[in-house]
């Protein structure tokens, strides 16, 4: 696409970077009047100084693709490119049809167009919106516009597109002409009348046929340097990216292409699909497709477009121009296939971080609450959710609506398993005889079918959900680069997982929970853990890498349970944590690491063969395209700087006595790091890294590319043979002679007019200059044919030679991602230490035993809550469950007295002893945790339908079904959502079930009567967290005035129950008129007496001893 040049007052999107068009503007009716008034101002004068300086337009050149301006050819350079088009709607993008337009260019602007160019110099990550005062809006003394000779409003509702008939909201219907009401209507398409395209112009026709196929998207349109957005999209421009509309009838707004990244990442950012439409041609190329094929048509006279990519959060991948999400946290796609059968499901699922390109793929049958879906959901919390429209329950799209209410929910109609993997087979894994499945896709695969179209048994719908995201992947045309990498995993939920063990772990200690702690979604919520500020892997996270922060979510969400595993990594961070020197220098050289992961999937995607060929990106037309090979050069040396850097930690930790800082930071036989120096030797030595960061090329050194060595090689031969060829004619002429001419009229033998008479007929007069002649040869001319078409192939070479590049060092993949892990978990043991570093009460490392036989304990002297900063005003408690004592706590107290914070505290200090960490504690001792459930806090979910007493019973049949001896148990105030009678059954019958089981419980509650029913059990002891009570001896204790109780809370955890729960005190603090409590007191007091009596009567009738009872009833006071 040329540049076009065009009157700055008439429709341009350079008036719209450069000032606010008046758009409540009235027209003026009065002409002659305005003439009069223009004609005695002084900006008339400068108007007409202006028009005597009109020039024909100078056409720029479109991007000449047969020239050798390649990304890997071409230097960069910067230049400040104006932008001053007419009219690109209405425009067929030829050069032709402009050529005859005037333009006035007043001098003031030039200065404002410095600026404009300035203001688009900003980082992916920023806000457009935070900017939009920095925007030039040029005084009206200093610039003057023509009136408009169309009214611009700025009600929405005048925009041309709001005024169509069928766009109205109750007339829209997808491109089959359903409506909204339909079952099958498709929100991505729209129908767009055959009667109103024919109207359009051509490029305007070209928006709506693709706005007919992603009426779901907001559409960036390439018109030449820039991004237009039109009609719908371009009021999201306005509202969302700070834009101003442009003039005209039409809704019009947009941007340049180096803002690109900035733009899509804030749209996508704010639940927004995006969809790239590039240029694939240029006007040149356009005119020459129409004459080649006779075409005549005004439809056919448009350059062509193609969209080259779909954006949004959950299938972002990073590219030439798009620079991916700023967080480091990942945004999976999560694909879901579901067989239901007798009220549960078996799910099929895959999920993928796109910026990485690791896929998991799993089936699982669940329970009629989907707690394995839920859990799943937790631990790789998705962005994107790919559902069958047609054959997922309501129960799932309920739950998937419900827990995942920030995720965009896409229903398809799902593949067939054999179609996906037939796709899969004949498109990217075995298109040839040397092709083959990858790995970790195998285990899906029918073994009885060799040629893998048909999926193994149990592995149906996994297969399907896998044709799920390939479908959309598909959809956001980045199949070709994330499917390539071709990373497949089995997955299977952390329950499931647990029920195969090592062979180690059987013969060592016939441990049979499993290598990972279960937490499911209810404990991951419940305690904090993940997605929730001040939760435990928040107050973790010092880690310095974004790898290491994706890995520490994952080790959060499922602690070891491998013995061995926790031991080496103590070791390890209590070797770091006493050597905080050695940590300083570990973080200085991982705080220059980029993010490897994502610019390793990066790299193979700009090195990807099939991508360069077949992906509509290798042929749109880049106005910004040196300033994209810069940028990816500068990626791909920040990649090689960073493996470089992490070599350096080999020698830092080279003297470590820690097993586990030997495996990860040592090369074999010391350590699992992999070797990677000859190999990156090779990619550092191939070409010059300072001259690629300055010119934004890559000229490799010899030996790196074959076919350019080649083409250096011809040349070099083509060159040898000149100079000898120009010796022989030295001998013949008897003088000096030298080559002269470029281009295609080079090796001219220039010959002193004294020696010319020696020319014969073989030798043909090209030209002359003074005292010289000028010849050529049939030999001079071959050996000019030869450099031409050897130059022509270097070149050729060059065009393709980055992505060779990229392609080779994507290879070793495998050892790329085996040093990204290993640093990733330096990077959280470093992480870990920090986190000791930074406790100001003391800490230890827990002892965590399992013996066989061994009855489970837990045992913590002075713990404190680790997510609550305030250490110094935080009472720390001992905790005993087991060792000696009952492993059931029954804990009782005040309102606002602590349980919830002990119970959690004990759960978190669990969590932490698991992954290996420090504990804030003067000593722990605790046995193996299989899993651990909770069943804290009350709340509906009314969205489900479901009560706040159904919900606690859920979390409890959950509990009761699936604890363990070596389970951890959190029980708070169970059965408060029903009767009192009711609750305190349930609870008791849980509670007694809980504690003949032998697993470790903390059971809180408020049934008084429950804590005297249990209080003989030996499976039960009894706690209270204690508090101080004064009573207001001002006011007479009789039955009218009851005086008023201050409670001191304690917050320490004490033996025996608390006689009261002092509600009356939290009412008080939360501002309860006195009156009402008063009389809530006199209420109490009287169902205390009741109670009191009913009890006694129940004892009366008990005893059968006369002795015992006149001493019963001289001790009754009521």
């Amino acid at each position: 696409m040329s540049k076009r040049n065009s009157n700055p007052a008439s429709n341009t999107l350079f008036n719209y970077f450069t000032k606010t068009p008046p758009s409540n503007k009235k027209v003026k009716l009065n002409g002659d009047a305005e003439t009069s008034a223009k004609t005695n101002s002084p900006v008339s004068i400068k108007e007409k100084r202006n028009e005597s300086k009109k020039r024909e337009r100078q056409p720029t050149k479109s991007p000449d693709l047969t020239k050798n301006d390649s990304e890997d050819e071409a230097p960069i350079s910067v230049k400040k490119r104006k932008r001053i088009r007419l009219n690109p709607v209405d425009s067929d993008d030829s050069d032709v049809e402009n050529k005859d337009n005037k333009i006035e260019a007043p001098k003031e602007k030039v200065s404002l167009e410095k600026k404009l160019q300035e203001s688009f110099k900003y980082e992916p990550g920023d806000s457009p919106k935070g900017n939009k005062t920095n925007r030039v809006i040029p005084n009206d003394t200093q610039i003057k516009t023509e009136p408009q000779d169309t009214p611009v409003s700025a009600d929405e509702g005048n925009w041309v597109h709001c005024k169509l008939d069928w766009l109205k909201p109750d007339k829209i219907r997808d491109a089959h002409k359903r409506k909204a009401d339909h079952p099958d209507y498709d929100p991505s398409t729209l129908y767009v009348p055959p009667e109103f395209l024919k109207s359009q112009t051509p490029a305007h026709k070209q928006w709506w046929e693709m706005k007919t196929s992603h009426y779901d998207c907001v559409l960036f349109f390439k018109v030449g340097k820039f991004y237009e957005l039109y009609h719908m999209d371009a009021a999201v421009g306005v509202n969302e990216l700070g834009f101003s509309y442009m003039k005209g009838e039409f809704a019009h707004s947009g941007f340049p292409e180096s803002a690109y990244a900035r733009m899509v990442s804030t749209l996508v950012s704010k639940g927004y699909k995006v969809a790239r439409v590039e240029q694939t041609e240029t006007p040149d190329m356009m005119q020459e497709r129409c004459r080649k094929n006779g075409l005549t048509s005004k439809y056919d006279k448009v350059v062509r477009r193609e969209i080259c990519q779909v954006s949004l959060r959950g299938a972002q991948a990073l590219g030439l121009q798009d620079s991916g999400p700023a967080q480091a946290a990942s945004e999976h796609m999560l694909a879901i296939a579901e067989e239901e059968s007798n009220g549960r499901s078996t799910y099929g699922v895959c999920f993928i971080d796109t910026t990485i390109g690791q896929f998991h793929m799993g089936q699982f049958t669940d329970d009629k609450h989907s707690s394995r879906l839920l859990t799943t959901l937790a631990h790789y919390p998705p962005a994107l959710i790919i559902f069958d429209r047609k054959h997922t329950s309501p129960r799932t799209s309920k739950l998937l609506s419900t827990h995942c209410h920030n995720a965009r929910r896409e229903p398809t109609n799902m593949w067939p398993p054999e179609k996906t993997l037939k796709l899969l087979a004949e498109k990217y894994y075995c298109t040839d005889a040397d092709g083959e499945w990858p790995e970790g896709l195998r285990h899906f695969l029918h073994d009885a079918d060799a040629l893998g179209l048909t999926p193994a048994a149990n592995c149906y719908l996994a297969v399907k959900a896998l044709g799920g995201c390939v479908s959309y992947l598909n959809d956001c045309l980045l199949d070709i680069q994330i499917l390539g990498m071709a990373q497949f995993e089995e997955y299977s939920p952390p329950d499931v997982l647990n029920t195969t063990l090592t062979p180690e772990d059987k013969d060592e200690n016939q441990w049979t929970g499993g290598n990972t702690m279960v937490l499911d979604a209810i404990t991951l919520r419940n305690l904090r853990i993940v997605q929730d500020e001040g939760c435990l892997y928040e107050r973790l996270n010092f880690c310095s890498t974004p790898m290491g922060k994706r890995m520490l979510y994952q080790w959060v969400c499922s602690p070891s349970c491998n013995l061995s595993v926790i031991k080496e990594r103590q070791d390890a961070i209590k070797e770091l944590l006493e050597n905080q020197e050695l940590c300083q220098d570990a973080k200085n050289i991982l705080t220059t690491l980029p993010d490897l992961d994502r610019l390793l999937a990066k790299i193979h995607a700009l090195g990807n063969f099939k991508k360069s060929r077949n992906h509509p990106d290798s042929r749109a037309i880049f106005y910004e395209e040196k300033i994209y090979s810069k940028r990816k050069v500068l990626d791909f040396i920040s990649v090689l700087n960073g493996f470089g850097a992490a070599l350096k930690l080999a020698e830092l930790f080279s003297c470590t006595e820690s097993d586990m800082l030997k495996t990860i930071t040592q090369c074999s036989p010391d350590g699992r790091f992999p070797d990677y120096r000859s190999t990156l030797k090779f990619f550092k030595e191939a070409f010059n890294q300072k001259e690629a960061e300055k010119e934004g090329r890559i000229l490799p050194g010899e030996g790196v590319d074959h076919e350019y060595d080649s083409t250096l090689r011809t040349i070099k031969e083509i060159e040898d043979d000149l100079k000898e060829y120009l010796e022989e004619q030295e001998k013949y002429f008897r003088c000096r002679l030298h080559y002269v001419g470029t281009d295609k009229k080079r090796y001219q033998i220039e010959v002193p007019q004294s020696a010319a008479p020696k020319a014969g007929s073989e030798y043909h007069l090209e030209g002359a200059r003074k005292g010289f002649k000028k010849f050529s040869t049939s030999e001079t001319k071959d050996l000019l044919a030869r450099m031409i078409a050897a130059e022509e192939q270097k070149t050729n070479v060059l065009k393709d030679l980055s992505r060779r590049i990229f392609e080779k060092f994507s290879a070793d993949h495998n050892q790329w991602e085996s040093a990204i892990k290993c640093i990733a978990m330096l990077d959280i043991l470093l992480s870990f230490a920090e986190f000791a570093r930074q406790q100001s009460g003391d800490v230890c490392l827990p002892d965590v035993t399992y013996e066989k036989g061994q009855k489970p304990y837990i045992d913590i002297v002075e713990g404190r809550h680790p997510c609550i900063p305030i250490a110094n005003d935080f009472i720390p408690n001992d905790t005993q469950l087991g060792m000696g004592n009952a492993r059931l706590l029954l804990l009782t107290g005040p309102n606002m007295g602590g349980k919830s914070t002990l119970m959690r505290q004990v759960a978190l200090l669990t969590v932490l002893a698991h992954l290996g960490s420090y504990v804030p504690a003067q000593e722990c001792r605790l046995s193996l945790v299989d899993r651990i459930f909770t069943r804290l806090g009350a709340s509906d979910d009314i969205l489900s339908g479901q009560s706040t007493f159904l919900v606690e019973m859920n979390e409890t049949a959950a509990i009761v079904r699936h604890a363990s001896v070596h389970s951890l148990v959190l029980l708070d105030e169970l059965g408060r959502g029903t009767s009192t009678y009711d609750g305190t059954a349930i609870a008791s019958g849980v509670c007694v079930e809980l504690a003949e089981r032998g697993c470790r419980v903390v059971f809180s509650t408020h049934y008084h009567s429950l804590v005297h029913h249990l209080a003989a059990h030996p499976g039960v002891q009894l706690g209270h967290m204690a508090c101080m009570v004064e009573t207001d001896e001002t006011t007479p204790d009789d039955e009218e005035n009851i005086p008023e109780e201050t409670i001191t809370f304690l917050y320490k955890l004490s033996p025996g129950a608390c006689p009261k729960s002092y509600g009356f005190n939290a009412a008080r603090l939360a501002g309860i008129p006195r009156e009402i409590t008063a009389r809530a007191h006199q209420v109490s007091r009287n169902l205390e007496k009741e109670a009191t009596c009913v009890r006694a009567f129940r004892d009366i009738l008990r005893m059968n001893s006369a002795v015992e009872l006149r001493k019963m009833l001289s001790a009754l006071s009521i």
